[in-house]
């Protein structure tokens, strides 16, 4: 299985919360590779894939960021019409359940990747991998 770890940051709805962990992130020398933000009213989300998943969150939790992490499957496709609906079709005739998706650049112009949190990454691994669908590693996006 080809899970890859994604951080989750969680920060009050404020100015400048985003802009204190973009500063460590530079200061530690990390390179994001994969990004999503969430908020509600009160308090966002911060979703990251780096290419130091475990410096990353020392750092964060060592400056009191409340980090959790998260294995996600990570997938690349060509950048074509369809294919997206394509991987999703895949994983619905598995029953896997998607409890959200992001887009990140990658190294072509032929390719799309996604992050995608199931609630079943055995299983959506299983069924990408039969239906021809490339699932990206953690060194995979970390060289990117």
């Amino acid at each position: 299985m080809a899970n890859v770890r994604q951080i989750s940051v969680f920060l009050d709805n404020k100015p400048n919360q985003l802009t204190g962990v973009m500063k460590l992130i530079k200061e530690s020398n990390i390179n994001i590779r994969a990004l999503s933000i969430a908020d509600t009213k009160d308090f966002g989300i911060l979703r990251i894939i780096v290419n130091d998943t475990d410096k990353t969150v020392d750092i964060l939790r060592k400056a009191s960021y409340a980090a959790a992490v998260t294995e996600i499957v990570a997938i690349s496709i060509p950048d074509a019409p369809g294919q997206l609906s394509r991987a999703l079709d895949i994983l619905g005739s598995e029953n896997v359940n998607i409890e959200y998706l992001y887009a990140f650049l990658g190294t072509s112009d032929k390719s799309v990747s996604f992050v995608i949190r199931v609630d079943d990454n055995e299983n959506a691994a299983s069924a990408l991998t039969k239906g021809g669908i490339i699932q990206l590693t953690e060194n995979d996006i970390s060289e990117m």
